[in-house]
């Protein structure tokens, strides 16, 4: 996909974010509850298109959740080897690329209701 065709796909608040995703190293992250002062630690993680850039992620979860967002890391996370077994003889193939991105929201926000 050209980098022109992906800008025109990415106004949009829920092109930019795949899925939050729920692994059991992305919940110790979560805040626990607002009582034992872990606010600080909220990091919420999502799956996000490929080509979105940090700004463009940060707009777009202030707008679907509402909430203010401090700061946003995103990391890449390569195709990998795959054999498919209803590809003929021990067919070869890639896994599709990811990105995710790890957003930490500020003080005063509120928190976002994944589950």
């Amino acid at each position: 996909m050209s980098h022109g065709r992906a800008s025109g796909l990415l106004k949009d608040a829920y092109s930019i974010i795949r899925r939050p995703v729920l692994t059991e190293k992305s919940h110790r992250t979560l805040p626990a509850s607002q009582e034992t002062g872990q606010e600080d630690r909220a990091r919420y993680t999502f799956e996000v298109h490929v080509k979105a850039n940090k700004h463009q992620i940060r707009e777009a979860i202030e707008k679907a959740f509402g909430v203010t967002v401090e700061t946003v890391n995103t990391f890449v996370i390569k195709p990998r080897k795959k054999t498919f077994r209803m590809m003929g003889r021990g067919g070869v193939g890639t896994t599709r690329i990811k990105k995710r991105a790890v957003v930490r929201l500020a003080k005063g926000s509120k928190g976002i209701d994944l589950i």
